[in-house]
Formats: C-alpha cells, structure tokens, sequence
C-alpha cells in the first residue's frame, strides 16, 4: 500500500494540540499508543473546541471556501474559528496521517428533512474519515454538526452505542430507495421509545481532494443548499474527557442542550447582539470587514439597535 503523508507540519500540529487543548498525556513528547483511547480523544477535544460553522457563507464579501491544509489550519487553529464538514474532517484527516493512522477521506449524501420539501437523500454534500484500527474500520466525523458522534463509531451493523445525554447512535448497513447498492447509513435516536432518524449514508469508497473541491462548490455556492441560506454555528460541550452536550447558534436563536432538550439562551435581534454571541458563546470574533460582509444578504439580521 502506498503511503501518504500528511501536509501538516511538526509546528502546525503541536499548534492544533494547544488549539484543542489536548491533554499531556497525548502529546508528541509522551509517544501515545495509536490506540481507541487516543483516537477517541482526538474527536472529543476537536468538537468540543473547533465548532461547526458556516459563517463563511455569510459573513463575507465574496464567497470563497478554501479547503487547502495550510489555509484550513490558519483559519481554524491560528484564527480560531470553526468550519463546515469538509474544512473540520480535511484538517482532522491530516493530523491523524501526521500521527500515524490508517485511515481515508470518504463522502456522504445527508439525510434531508423539514426544510419544505419532501424528505430524502442529497448528493454528495458531507465528508468522514474512515479509520482503521486493529483490522477493524470506524466511522470518525469531526464535522457533521448538531446530531454527529461524540467517538469513533465501528462499522458493525446494528451496533448500538451511546452518544450525547439520552442519545445514542448506530450504522445499519442497507440500500437506499431506488438503490441495489448497500451503503451504510449513521442513525440516531433521542430515547429509546423513540424512533431512529437518518442522518447521512456513506461508501468505503476513498474521496480525494478533487472530489471536495467539487462538493464544497455546491455546498457554498447554490440556493438549493441549506447552508447558504441559513447561518449555522455548533459547539459540543466538554467536561473532563466527557461530552454532554452542544450549544448552537441556529440563525438569530442561540440553544443549549445538556440533557436531550434544548433551551433558549438568547434570541439575536440585531447583527449587534449576533456578533457578541459569536464570541462569547463560541469565541468567534469576526473582523470589520466580515461584519460588513453580510449586508444585504437573506442572512442578515437588523443592523442597528431600534
């Protein structure tokens, strides 16, 4: 098998472990074993600091996601901000291959419902890691947002795991409609008197940057495409080594859920109060000009306090 390195340096990935507060334990000086334990504290500290977020598609004069190593580093380790599926999981891609994993990029077709259409499957629109550990593959997402996985989930058929608060999650592994072909499929439910919701179905089959670049194209360029209408920022809590919950800035609302339940924190009125939250709630500081950036798009609030 050909190896393939990572495009991250010695100095870009010491920068991401400060940025996500990695423990010391799990430092490059401590010489962590590639392990379950490791990978799964990779993913908790990566959602739980670098939020899910596509400001980008909104906060800006002209629309440009770049999803090159060195620009995704400074963006959402050096500047601190967040990113969409493919920004969060390209960068956790490439310190995994620093690191040493085994493991690829794959796409995924989100699961689209309530937005006034009828419910189905997208195109390729999301991305995940596939990792393998001791002959056995796992499904790694660090970029899916409100309903992802905390940890690595196996992919086994069937095989029910916890996830945050009530939640819990699994794969099952079938066609989908109009499809011979199987693919697996990533659920979740909220208790277990509830039924389980789709949330995105994936191949095994390795996608390249090419591949990407295309997706994010429509992801952040066409009216058809949820995030490029509505603004969407999500963080995951932490305590400890222990996910529990998320916040989420769903427009102009700003919600916390710690329990399966979500609460107001704060309604938004003006871009004023918007661009406070973003830093206080999720530390996101926007510059002048990608305040001025959302102008006149559907997206904005009011500008000034009444």
């Amino acid at each position: 098998m050909t190896s393939i390195s990572s495009a991250l340096t010695v100095e870009q990935v010491d920068a991401y472990f400060e940025r996500i507060q990695l423990p010391k334990a799990y430092r490059r000086d401590q010489h962590p074993a590639l392990d379950l334990s490791f990978l799964s504290r990779l993913q908790g500290y990566h959602v739980t600091a670098i939020p899910y977020e596509n400001l980008s598609l909104h906060y800006a004069k002209d629309v440009k996601v770049s999803l090159d190593v060195a620009e995704l580093h400074k963006k959402l380790v050096l500047r601190r901000r967040g990113g969409y599926c493919m920004e969060n999981n390209i960068l956790f891609h490439h310190v995994l291959l620093f690191l040493g994993f085994e493991g690829y990029l794959a796409g995924a077709r989100l699961f689209r419902v309530g937005d006034g259409k009828s419910a189905g499957w997208s195109g390729w629109e999301h991305s995940v890691n596939i990792v393998t550990l001791d002959q056995q593959k796992y499904l790694v997402d660090v970029g899916y947002g409100g309903n992802g996985p905390r940890s690595p989930l196996p992919l086994v058929k069937g095989s029910i795991h916890k996830n945050i608060g009530t939640q819990t999650m699994r794969l099952v592994y079938e066609p989908l409609p109009g499809s011979r072909q199987r693919q697996w499929i990533y659920q979740t439910r909220n208790a277990e008197d509830q039924p389980w919701i789709h949330n995105y179905t994936f191949t095994e089959i390795e996608f390249f940057q090419r591949d990407f670049e295309v997706m994010s194209f429509f992801t952040s360029c066409h009216s058809d495409c949820f995030l490029t209408t509505h603004l969407l920022v999500v963080k995951y809590l932490r305590e400890g080594d222990e996910v529990y919950g998320k916040i989420v800035l769903d427009d102009d609302k700003v919600k916390k859920n710690q329990g399966g339940k979500n609460v107001l924190v704060q309604m938004c009125m003006t871009e004023r109060e918007r661009v406070k939250a973003l830093k206080d709630q999720f530390g996101i500081e926007l510059t002048e000009e990608e305040q001025k950036g959302i102008q006149g798009r559907m997206s904005a609030l009011a500008i000034r306090d009444c």
